[in-house]
C-alpha cells in the first residue's frame, strides 16, 4: 500500500538478533543501522528503530528458552523452507515473540539487518522474521547488513538460503546502504516498480544464478542511534565524582584499560563485574562506534579489498572533529571505538586531526586501526595528546618471505619502531597475526614468534587469525598462484551451522566462536594436504598463544572469581573450529 502522502513513509528498521544477549553483555550499538537510519532520517522517512538483540536478553534472562531451543534456526532447510511459505511453528511463534510490542502494522516498508559479526543466528532470525511479516502483515520487506556481503561472497555454499531470500522478499543490499536504502523505500513506500539492478549492491537472480551490482559508495555519516534503548549497550565504568583529582586520574586509567587495553573478551568480563556495582562508583556509559574512511590503497593479497579496487573515501578533518564532538555531547560519552581502515591513512591527518582536537578542547578517548608507515614518534605522540589509547596493526605475519607472498609492504624494522615508539608515548599496540597461509613452513612460522617473544614488552596482545580463503582477494579468485587447489563441499553450509550449533549447546564463554569465514579448505600445491593442514594448525595457535602476557590470563581469572564463574582457561585458549574435511 502507498504511503498517506500527507504523512512521510514510515520505516520498521529492526536488527535481526545473534548469540551475544546469551553470553554476556551488548557493549557497542549497531553502527552499521545507525548510519542507514541517519540516512532515512535526513531523506525524512519516518525510522523506528529497534535492536532485537535487546529482546533477545530480555527473554533469555526471563528463561523463555534455554539454548537448545534454537536448533531450528541452525538447520538450513527449516529456514528455507519456512521463507518459502512451508510452515514452523517454533520459528513463525518465535518471531512473533520477539517482535512483540513493535508497530508492524503502521509500517510501510519493513528494513532487517542481518548482522555484521559473521553469526548465523543474526542471518537466519534476519530471514525468518522477514518471512513472518510477509506472512502475517504483508509487508514489503528489505535485507541488509554487513552479512550479507559474506553471504554473497559464498553465495555458491549459500545458494538455496539466497534463491529463497530473493525470491521472496523486496530487496537484499549487500553493500553500503545509507543511500541505496533510501531509494528503496521511496519505491516500495511509493508502490512503483523497482529495478533492482539499476541499484549499487542489490542483489537479485538471474535465471538460478544469484548476481549483484557493483557496491554503492559509502558516504560519511554519524550513526543515528535515536529509539534504542542505549543502557542495553552500557560498559560499566568507575565514576567518583565526588573523588579527589588524584582518584579520579586512576579510575579513568582503569576505565581505559578496561574499554582499550583488555582483549574484547576481557572487556566484556570486566563489564559483567562492574555491571554489579552500578550506582556504587560505577555507571554506564555508552562507547560510540564511528567510521571517517572507506576503502584500502593497498592489495594485501588475502584482503577481500585486494581484487576489486574502490575509491577511496575519507571526511575531512572538520567533519570528523565535527561528528566525534557531536557525538560526545549527544550520548554523554568521551569514548570511541573507530572502525576505519587505519587512522593515518591520508597524509597530513594525523596532525591536522590532533591539533584541531587539542586546539578545540575536545576530550576524547579511542582506538583504531593504524598502519606502521609513515608513523613518527612525534606523531604518535600527538595522537597520544589528541585521546589515542590503542591502535592495532596488521602485521599479519614476520616472514619475509610470506610479507612478499601476500603483497604487504611492511618493514619489519620500522614496525618494530613504531611498537617501541606507542609504548614510550602510552598507546597500547596490538596485532593482528595470521597463521595456517599456503605454504608457511616451520622456518616462516618461526620468524613469526621470534619477533612476537623479541618486541612482547612494547606489543600489548595479538589476535591469532586462521588464514580462510575469501573468494573476493586476490589469493581467494587465483588459488593456483599462491599454490592452492580449493576444495568445495556441497553440505558446506549445513556443515557450519551443526558446528555453531555446537558450540551454542556446548555452552562456551564468549572468547572463542566458530570461524565462519572457513567455508572452503584448501590443499597445497605440490605441498600438504587440508588434513595435513588442519593437523599443523592446532600446535601453531596453542605456541601463538603461549607467548601471550600472561596479565590477560591473570585478569580472567580474578573477573572470573568476583563472578563465581568455572575457575577455567578462556575457551578461545582450549578450542579450534572444525575442518569441513
Amino acid at each position: 500500500m502507498a504511503a498517506n502522502r500527507l504523512r512521510p513513509a514510515r520505516v520498521l528498521f529492526l536488527v535481526a538478533p545473534g548469540e551475544q544477549p546469551m553470553f554476556t553483555r551488548m557493549n557497542l550499538p549497531p553502527f552499521g543501522t545507525g548510519v542507514v537510519t541517519a540516512g532515512l532520517r535526513a531523506a525524512g522517512f519516518d525510522v523506528d528503530l529497534h535492536d532485537l538483540n535487546s529482546d533477545l536478553s530480555r527473554m533469555w534472562h526471563a528463561g523463555d528458552f534455554v539454548k537448545t531451543d534454537l536448533r531450528p534456526f541452525y538447520d538450513e532447510r527449516a529456514v528455507v523452507e519456512f521463507v518459502g511459505g512451508a510452515p514452523d511453528d517454533f520459528l513463525d511463534t518465535f518471531a512473533g515473540r520477539l517482535l512483540a510490542g513493535k508497530d508492524v502494522a503502521a509500517a510501510d516498508v519493513v528494513g532487517i539487518s542481518a548482522g555484521g559479526d559473521f553469526s548465523f543466528l543474526e542471518m537466519n532470525s534476519a530471514v525468518v522474521l522477514g518471512a513472518h511479516i510477509k506472512r502475517h502483515y504483508g509487508k514489503p520487506v528489505v535485507l541488509g547488513g554487513n552479512n550479507l556481503d559474506y553471504l554473497m561472497q559464498f553465495k555458491d555454499a549459500f545458494h538455496r538460503w539466497w534463491t529463497a531470500c530473493l525470491r521472496h522478499f523486496d530487496g537484499a543490499v549487500t553493500g553500503p546502504g545509507e543511500d541505496v536504502f533510501v531509494d528503496l523505500v521511496r519505491g516500495l513506500a511509493g508502490s512503483r516498480a523497482l529495478l533492482p539492478m539499476a541499484r549499487p549492491g542489490v542483489a537479485r537472480m538471474l535465471g538460478d544464478t544469484v548476481v549483484r551490482a557493483p557496491d554503492a559508495v559509502h558516504r560519511i555519516l554519524p550513526p543515528d542511534f535515536d529509539g534504542l534503548e542505549l543502557s542495553d549497550y552500557h560498559n560499566f565504568v568507575l565514576d567518583r565524582p565526588e573523588a579527589s583529582p588524584r582518584k579520579r586520574a586512576v579510575d579513568e586509567q582503569l576505565n581505559r584499560m578496561q574499554l582499550y587495553r583488555f582483549p574484547s573478551y576481557l572487556s566484556w568480563l570486566a563489564n559483567e563485574a562492574n555491571a554489579a556495582n552500578e550506582g556504587q562508583g560505577v555507571s554506564g556509559k555508552l562507547v560510540v562506534p564511528y567510521v571517517f574512511n572507506y576503502n584500502c590503497p593497498y592489495s594485501c593479497a588475502f584482503c577481500t579489498e585486494s581484487l576489486e579496487r574502490t575509491k577511496l573515501v575519507h571526511a575531512t578533518v572538520d567533519e570528523v572533529v565535527g561528528h566525534m564532538a557531536a557525538l560526545s555531547e549527544k550520548y554523554d560519552t568521551p569514548y570511541f571505538f573507530l572502525f576505519n581502515n587505519y587512522f593515518n591513512l591520508v597524509n597530513g591527518f594525523v596532525e591536522e586531526f590532533s591539533s584541531r582536537a587539542v586546539l578545540n578542547g575536545v576530550e576524547l578517548n579511542w582506538s583504531d586501526c593504524g598502519r606502521f608507515n609513515s608513523l613518527t614518534y612525534e606523531r604518535l605522540a600527538m595522537l597520544a595528546d589528541a585521546g589515542c589509547r590503542k591502535l592495532t596493526f596488521g602485521l599479519e605475519t614476520a616472514s619475509t618471505k610470506m610479507l612478499k607472498i601476500i603483497d604487504k609492504r611492511v618493514k619489519l624494522a620500522e614496525a618494530e619502531r613504531v611498537l617501541r615508539w606507542c609504548k614510550e608515548v602510552g598507546i597500547w599496540a596490538d596485532l593482528e597475526i595470521i597463521t595456517g597461509m599456503p605454504h608457511e613452513d616451520a622456518e616462516n612460522f618461526a620468524e613469526t614468534t621470534d619477533f612476537l617473544e623479541r618486541n612482547a614488552e612494547y606489543i600489548n596482545y595479538f589476535n591469532v587469525n586462521r588464514y580462510f580463503v575469501a573468494p573476493k582477494s586476490l589469493m581467494g579468485a587465483r588459488p593456483e598462484a599462491y599454490g592452492m587447489r580449493l576444495r568445495k563441499f556441497p553440505d558446506a553450509a549445513q556443515r557450519l551451522l551443526d558446528a555453531n550449533y555446537r558450540w551454542l549447546a556446548d555452552d562456551l564463554d564468549w572468547s572463542y566462536k566458530p570461524q565462519n569465514f572457513r567455508v572452503y579448505e584448501f590443499d597445497e600445491i605440490d605441498g600438504r594436504s587440508a588434513e595435513q593442514l588442519a593437523d599443523d594448525i592446532g600446535p601453531k595457535i596453542a605456541k601463538l598463544n603461549a607467548i601471550q602476557s600472561n596479565d590477560f590470563m591473570d585478569a580472567w581469572y580474578v573477573l572470573s572469581i568476583r563472578q563465581n564463574r568455572p575457575n577455567r582457561a578462556p575457551s578461545r585458549l582450549t578450542n579450534e573450529t572444525m575442518a569441513l574435511t
